[in-house]
C-alpha cells in the first residue's frame, strides 16, 4: 500500500548514504575481534555515543577481561507502550594479527566494501542506528519502549551476554536483530531470516600420561582422541540439518615425547532442541569411549569437557511468521522484494525467541562471505535497510500491523 505522509517523511529522514558509509568505514577501521577487549570497547563507545545523542540512556555490562555490552533505553517510555528489542553485536571473528584488516572498495564494483566486520555486523549496527535516526528525527520515539542491546561476545555464542539477551527479551513483542541480508538466487530480491540452526560448542580435555615414544612409554592422549575425529564427523546428517565438526585438535610437545594431555573442540549444529539434545549425548558417547587400555583393561586415558556453550535454534513460530508478515509489507510499501531465508549459522535472535519474544534476524546490510577474508557489503543497501528498519519500527511502535 503506498506509504502515509509521516511514513515517506520518516523514511525520508535516515542517513544520506555518504554518511552512513562514512560512519561504517570508521567502525571496519577498529579492530573488535571479541579477545580484543580494548577494540570491542572502543566500538561499543561508538555506538552508545550515538544512541545518547539520540536520547536514549545507556548501561553497559563489563567484567573487566572481556568487551563490554550495551544496553540502551528510552527516558520517556508511556504506560503501556508496545516494546521493541534490537540487538546487535560488536564483536567480529577477524584477530587482529590475521592479516585482514581496514576498510576498502571493491577494485571492481565501487558500491562493495570490504574489512573485517563490514557485514556481520558494523553494517548492521549502521543500519539499526540509521534507522533510529529518521525515528528520533520525525519524534517517533517520544513515549516509545525501544530497548538496544550490543554485546561483545556474539562471535563466540554469547557466553556471557546471552542472559542479558534473555533478561531484555522478556516482555518485549517485537525483536529485530541486525546480522547482514543476503542477496537472493534471482537477484531481485534480498533475503531477511526467519529460522537458524542451534549451535553447541563443546571444549574437552584427554589426559594420558608423559613418556619417552622410543621405549613405548606413556599413555597416548592424542592417539586416544585423534580416531575419533572421524567418528564425530560421521554423525552429521544433512537430510535431518545435523552438522557436527572438530575443529580443532591439539596435543603433544615433541616428537620423541608421548603426549600426556589432547584438546579437542567440537562444534554441532541442530534444527531443534530435541534433536540438539540427541545429538550432544551422541557426542558425549563417542568422546567417552575408552580406547586405549591396559592389560588388565583399565582406561589409560580420561577424558572430561572443559566447557560446554549453547545457542538454541531460532524456530519460525506462528509468532515469527506473523512478524516476517510485516517486514515484507513494509519492504513492498518501499518498493523492496524480500523474501524469507533460513540459515546454519546462529544469532542472538535465537535467545530472544527462546522467552517468548518473536525474532527476526537478517535486517541488517545485504552482505557475504562473513568469517573470511573476503567478507564484503553492498553500501547502496544501507540506505535500503536503513528504510526498511526505520518504517518496520515506526508501524509496530504506533500499534500497526
Amino acid at each position: 500500500m503506498p506509504l502515509t505522509d509521516s511514513e515517506a517523511a520518516l523514511v525520508a529522514a535516515v542517513p544520506d548514504l555518504d554518511a552512513a558509509a562514512a560512519f561504517l568505514k570508521e567502525l571496519v577501521e577498529v579492530n573488535s575481534f571479541t579477545g580484543n577487549k580494548l577494540g570491542v570497547d572502543q566500538i561499543s563507545d561508538a555506538v552508545e555515543r550515538r544512541l545518547e545523542e539520540l536520547g536514549f540512556r545507556t548501561a553497559a555490562m563489563v567484567d573487566g577481561v572481556s568487551g563490554r555490552h550495551l544496553v540502551a533505553r528510552r527516558r520517556d517510555v508511556a504506560e503501556g507502550a508496545p516494546r521493541l528489542l534490537l540487538l546487535g553485536h560488536v564483536d567480529t571473528v577477524h584477530p587482529q594479527d590475521g592479516g585482514f584488516r581496514g576498510f576498502a572498495i571493491d577494485d571492481d564494483d565501487a558500491d562493495v566494501a570490504r574489512g573485517p566486520g563490514v557485514a556481520d555486523m558494523k553494517g548492521g549496527l549502521v543500519v539499526l542506528l540509521g534507522a533510529l535516526e529518521a525515528l528520533a528525527a520525525r519524534g517517533a520515539l517520544e513515549g516509545a519502549d525501544v530497548v538496544v542491546v550490543a554485546v561483545g561476545d556474539e562471535e563466540i555464542g554469547s557466553p556471557t551476554s546471552g542472559d542479558l539477551v534473555r533478561a531484555e527479551a522478556e516482555g518485549a513483542g517485537l525483536c529485530l536483530t541486525f546480522e547482514c541480508g543476503r542477496p537472493a538466487p534471482d537477484g531481485a530480491a534480498t533475503t531477511f531470516v526467519t529460522r537458524r540452526r542451534g549451535v553447541g560448542r563443546l571444549r574437552l580435555k584427554a589426559t594420558g600420561a608423559a613418556g619417552h615414544s622410543g621405549a613405548g612409554e606413556g599413555a597416548s592422549a592424542l592417539l586416544e582422541t585423534a580416531p575419533k575425529v572421524a567418528t564425530l564427523h560421521a554423525l552429521s546428517d544433512a537430510a535431518a540439518e545435523l552438522a557436527v565438526s572438530v575443529g580443532v585438535l591439539r596435543g603433544g610437545t615433541a616428537a620423541n615425547v608421548t603426549p600426556a594431555t589432547c584438546e579437542l573442540e567440537v562444534d554441532y549444529r541442530f534444527p531443534d532442541v530435541e534433536s540438539g539434545r540427541d545429538l550432544y549425548d551422541r557426542i558425549v558417547d563417542v568422546v567417552s569411549e575408552n580406547l586405549l587400555r591396559g592389560p588388565s583393561g583399565r582406561p589409560l586415558v580420561r577424558t572430561t569437557p572443559v566447557s560446554h556453550v549453547t545457542r538454541p535454534p531460532l524456530e519460525r513460530t506462528e509468532a515469527v511468521a506473523t512478524a516476517a508478515e510485516r517486514v515484507i509489507r513494509a519492504g513492498a510499501d518501499l518498493g523492496l522484494r524480500l523474501i524469507e531465508e533460513a540459515r546454519g549459522g546462529s544469532s542472538d535472535a535465537a535467545l530472544a525467541a527462546e522467552v517468548g519474544c518473536p525474532a527476526l534476524c537478517g535486517l541488517g546490510v545485504v552482505g557475504g562471505d562473513i568469517h573470511t577474508d573476503r567478507e564484503w557489503a553492498r553500501l547502496s543497501s544501507l540506505r535500503d535497510r536503513m528504510r526498511l528498519a526505520a518504517l518496520v519500527m515506526h508501524r509496530f511502535l504506533r500499534g500497526a500491523p
